[in-house]
């Protein structure tokens, strides 16, 4: 039977399957009471609880099993990326959506809150004025950020350790860098590592919704000093450029009869269920660039990226993951880890200098 801490909440454990749990946050009574009708005709939530107050979300949060916060951006007393940050650091798989009807989608307080650990970020209307347009854009925003296969716990720390790993490669002609929660600032500090130059493409796919792709491609073009481009279909590839999957579709490649490689949009289904997903991504370097194929997978909840790992391994590449102490979740290079798929399990800051020293012994 549960029980009581001391902050009145019960204290429950986390259910292994069903609807998701989900706590409302928002000082506005009006807002609480039309998200919590709003969810509660829809199957796939259960409300946890409601809460006018950072303060509160924080003791509840830590005191209940929740899968889901829809948080408010303006709250009374700690602001929303106060209370993003209490709560992650007690669970980082807790699943945080913050709600706001001053924050702008695609702005870079947005982008800040994204790359502290947020799943999403949703433009919320005035109180009463909730159409049902932006309640079915909601619901089916909240659907995506959690396939029902994604959500398998973290591998434990001791997974690390008794990962196999498997030889460094020698050859680079390709890099593929793939990411989810807490992927963006690791894929900063990878990025960072190659000192505004690379001598080969990189190809990224970070889990994002479609309109914060050109803002991150931005951000990453100011902090790393590499030409950072979205990878429009149709457009060859060139050494020495980054290309940042679209919000659309997953990217892919294809290579012509001539040998030009360019970039191909996919939307192939796979087990993320939302685009852009790691996998296709994967599987494409690893079908063009063979044994000269490296990926990199970061910081993520789930899978995606251990059936493209498997291609590149398969195709001769090797792969790097980011290692259990630097990852805000290791679900996705935990599952790379524990297939023995990787080469290296290293922090972010060493996996620039691993793949050009690597790079270099081959040269």
């Amino acid at each position: 039977m549960a029980g009581r801490n001391k902050t009145g909440f019960a204290n429950e454990t986390r259910p292994g399957s069903g609807t998701l749990q989900v706590l409302i946050v928002d000082d506005s009574v009006v807002v609480r009471r039309i998200m919590a009708k709003v969810l509660a005709e829809d199957s796939r939530f259960t409300i946890a609880g409601a809460v006018a107050s950072g303060e509160q979300a924080v003791e509840f949060a830590h005191a209940r099993h929740v899968d889901l916060v829809l948080l408010d951006m303006n709250l009374p007393g700690e602001d929303g990326l106060s209370v993003l940050g209490k709560i992650l650091s007690h669970d980082r798989e807790t699943l945080v959506v913050l709600l706001s009807a001053a924050l702008r989608e695609g702005s870079d307080m947005a982008l800040k809150a994204l790359a502290m650990g947020a799943s999403d970020v949703i433009a919320k209307p005035a109180a009463g004025h909730f159409s049902p347009s932006f309640i079915a854009h909601l619901r089916d925003r909240l659907h995506h950020l959690t396939p029902a296969a994604e959500r398998a716990r973290t591998p434990e720390l001791d997974d690390q350790a008794a990962a196999r790993l498997r030889p460094l490669g020698t050859v680079v002609r390709a890099v593929a860098i793939g990411g989810s929660t807490g992927g963006i600032s690791s894929l900063t500090a990878v990025m960072a590592g190659f000192k505004g130059h690379v001598p080969v493409p990189i190809f990224i796919t970070q889990h994002l919704p479609a309109n914060f792709q050109p803002l991150f491609a931005e951000q990453l073009r100011r902090t790393t000093h590499l030409p950072v481009v979205i990878a429009d279909d149709g457009i060859e590839v060139k050494a020495g450029t980054v290309y940042i999957a679209p919000g659309t579709a997953h990217l892919s490649l294809y290579r012509s009869a001539t040998g030009l490689i360019a970039i191909k949009h996919s939307k192939e289904a796979c087990l993320h269920g939302g685009y852009p997903a790691v996998d296709p991504m994967f599987r494409a370097i690893g079908n063009v660039y063979g044994t000269g194929a490296c990926g990199v997978i970061l910081s993520g909840m789930g899978r995606d990226g251990l059936a493209g790992a498997q291609a590149i391994a398969a195709a001769g590449g090797w792969l790097i993951a980011q290692d259990h102490a630097t990852s805000a979740v290791w679900g996705m290079p935990g599952s790379v880890a524990k297939a023995g798929l990787a080469s290296a399990i290293l922090p972010p800051n060493a996996i620039a200098q691993t793949i050009l020293r690597q790079r270099q012994t081959a040269a």
